[in-house]
Formats: C-alpha cells, sequence, structure tokens
C-alpha cells in the first residue's frame, strides 16, 4: 500500500494565495521500495542544492536562505541543534518518529513546497518530473492531478443475501460504512427466495428498501457509486436507485464471495475510467465551443482566468512556460528562462482557475489538442480567439 498525501481544496487554496520573497518547490518521482530510501533521499538532496544556488544568484537575505536550509536539513535528517521543533510545521516529518521511515515509505512522487517559515511534505501517487523552482509563489501544477483525479468512490456489493457498502480509496485498505436501517437479507424481510413465483418483486422491494436506507449513510455525498451485484438484482436497482453518483460501471458476478479488498481490486479501474471520460468530455467541450468559448491560448487564458471567465481548465502536467502574470488584467510577460524572478505561467493560470471555482484537470502533453499546454472552456464569450501552437508562447 502506498503511503500518499492528499492536500484539501482549502488547503491548496491557502498555497495558491501565498506570496513570499522566496517559494521554493521542489518535485521528484520515487520509489515506493523501502531499499530505495537512500535513492530517493539522494534525489532531493541534489534537488535542494539547485533550489539554493537559485536563491543565491537572486540575491535572497542569506538569513531567509538559512532558514530554509534548515528546513530541508530537517526533513532530511540532519537539523541543526538550534532548531526548535516547535516553531515549525513540517507535514509528514511530524508523522513518523524517524525521517528514515519518512524516505522508507514514501509513494510514487513527493512534493515539497518551502518558506523560511514553513514546510509542507505530500506523497504523490503520480510521478512527476524532478523540478526545483524558486519564485514568490508556490508552483503547484504536480498537486493538480491529485486534487482533480477521482481518488475515492463507493461500493455497494449487493445480492439477494447482502448489501455491504464500502468506501474504496486509491492506495488504502477499503472501509465499511454502516448503513442504518438496513433491510438485511431478503429472506429475513420476505421469506425465502429459491423457487419464488414473485422472487422479481421481492426483489425490487428489497432493493428500494435498501436505497431509502442509503439515503442516511450518502446525505451529501458526490462521491461515485459503484454497483456490485448479478443480474436481476443489478439492473433491479438502478430502477428503483436515488443516489445520483451511481455509475454506469458495474462489477459484475455475485459478490457473496469476494472480499473486500478483491472488490476494491475490481473497483480501482472503474476509478481511472471514470477520470478519463471527465478528461475527454471537457476535450469534447473544447470542440464544440471553440473558438468564442474555448481556447489553447495561454495569454488568453491567463486574462480570462484572472477575471473569473475560466469554468473548466485542462494542464499539461509537465511542461514549464515560464514568464510573469498580471495581478491586474492577468496580461503575460514571457521569460527565456526559469529563475527567480518568475514562474510557471500554466501554473498560475490553474492557481487562478482553481481559486475562482473552475474545474481544473490535469493530462498529458499528448491528450491534448496540437501539442497545446492547455484547454481552456470559458464562462461566456470573450470573442473570437486565435488558438497559437505552444512552441510561439514558450517564445514570445
Amino acid at each position: 500500500m502506498l503511503r500518499v498525501d492528499i492536500p484539501t481544496l482549502d488547503e491548496f487554496k491557502a498555497l495558491a494565495a501565498l506570496r513570499r520573497e522566496a517559494c521554493v518547490s521542489i518535485y521528484e518521482p520515487t520509489s515506493p521500495l523501502p531499499d530505495q530510501a537512500k535513492a530517493n533521499r539522494t534525489l532531493f538532496k541534489d534537488m535542494v542544492k539547485e533550489a539554493l544556488r537559485q536563491l543565491r544568484e537572486a540575491g535572497v537575505d542569506k538569513r531567509e536562505i538559512e532558514a530554509l536550509t534548515d528546513r530541508f536539513d530537517a526533513l532530511l535528517g540532519k537539523p541543526k541543534e538550534s532548531l526548535d521543533d516547535n516553531k515549525y510545521r513540517v507535514r509528514g516529518v511530524e508523522e513518523w518518529p524517524a525521517n528514515e521511515m519518512f524516505w522508507e515509505h514514501q509513494a510514487r512522487g513527493l512534493g515539497v513546497l518551502a518558506t523560511s517559515q514553513s514546510l509542507d511534505a505530500f506523497r504523490l501517487s503520480v510521478s512527476p518530473k524532478p523540478l526545483a523552482e524558486v519564485a514568490d509563489r508556490f508552483h503547484l501544477v504536480p498537486l493538480v492531478r491529485v486534487l482533480s483525479e477521482r481518488s475515492d468512490l463507493y461500493v455497494l456489493a449487493l445480492s439477494a443475501h447482502e448489501a455491504r457498502l464500502l468506501h474504496v480509496y486509491e492506495n488504502m485498505p477499503p472501509v465499511r460504512v454502516p448503513v442504518p436501517d438496513s433491510p438485511g437479507r431478503v429472506e429475513e424481510q420476505w421469506g425465502a427466495v429459491h423457487h419464488d413465483p414473485d422472487l422479481r418483486l421481492r426483489l425490487r422491494q428489497y432493493a428500494r428498501a435498501l436505497d431509502k436506507a442509503l439515503h442516511g449513510a450518502l446525505a451529501g455525498r458526490t462521491t461515485p457509486l459503484v454497483l456490485a451485484a448479478a443480474e436481476p438484482m443489478a439492473a433491479l436497482f438502478r430502477e428503483v436507485n436515488s443516489y445520483p453518483h451511481l455509475v454506469e460501471d458495474v462489477i459484475p458476478g455475485a459478490p457473496d464471495h469476494l472480499s473486500d479488498r478483491q472488490l476494491e481490486d475490481a473497483a480501482i479501474p472503474i476509478m481511472d475510467r471514470l477520470y478519463q471520460r471527465e478528461l475527454q468530455a471537457t476535450l469534447a467541450l473544447y470542440d464544440e465551443l471553440r473558438p468564442r468559448r474555448a481556447t489553447t491560448d495561454v495569454s488568453y487564458a491567463a486574462h480570462a482566468a484572472t477575471a473569473g471567465g475560466v469554468s473548466e481548465l485542462v494542464v499539461d502536467l509537465d511542461v514549464v512556460i515560464p514568464g510573469v502574470v498580471s495581478e491586474i488584467d492577468g496580461s503575460v510577460s514571457y521569460a527565456s528562462a526559469d529563475n527567480a524572478g518568475t514562474y510557471s505561467v500554466v501554473d498560475e493560470i490553474a492557481r487562478r482557475a482553481l481559486i475562482t471555482d473552475a474545474k481544473v484537470l490535469a493530462a498529458r502533453q499528448g491528450d491534448l489538442p496540437g501539442g497545446a499546454a492547455l484547454v481552456a472552456i470559458l464562462r461566456y464569450e470573450y470573442g473570437v480567439i486565435q488558438d497559437f501552437p505552444q512552441k510561439d508562447q514558450a517564445s514570445a
């Protein structure tokens, strides 16, 4: 099981809003294998050296650099004697007694966001490219996929003999969810089901009673629900279901002899498919709405995101287009190189879109049309938009 850390949307917004002279963002791919702990830590040391080099070249105050160095040393496991643990908020470090455990229990990627006053470490289920960036804000695109990609769902294992509701998490054991007033087994309520001429009616009554009981367990939830059931039970439950987030995918066959872990194994691929469908739906909407309400032009998307005009956004996880986006009107000043005075323009657009409650998804460049860095769906028309190739914007 991978150890992963998923920031909440509120935590992400807080990180996105933070501005300081020196915000250090470090990302690296990691191995979850304990015997690769040394390699994970060695790569992080190299990334820290690169970040400190950028800080020195940018002329950042030496006291600021020293405070950041202390934080990185604490995460690496070599704190200075003067380090006061009560002064610092180091997510990840405090959760494990020894830093050896932190480095031995990694996932597929690591993201570390640090200032002289705080450090947050996120173990990621995705493998980001190695990146050390210094700016007046954090680089957050690698966290976008963690936030936007579906990482949990419910599984309802249903037959005439049982009804189990599981909460399935990516990289975590499934959890059984209590269902108050569950009708139990069909025969407990309506008698034996074998050779019953009214079997279909009894199963429908059972499904209706279960749907009513699920109201208490799932009230206010938006998490997808996957049904694990054989026919005719699956079809009958769909007929009476009132939970709006029941998905089309089904785990076929009677679930009576499947363990919770086996149901989890069957549900994880469905989770992945749901995300891909959501991504493809946004890309199809782009084809439908362009050029007046959809664009791949980075500059135009920056204007729209600053004005709160982006409703949906898909960004390339790995692209970095250095520059600065105006806080006033969203105009972009592109740069030839990434340094402490610039940041990723695409990252900034994603940040502004999330803060204005846009739906933001992350994808690989091969998934986006024409090698674009992003696809933006607009809330209203801005006029005719010219979509430009990514390379032209990067060299602007």
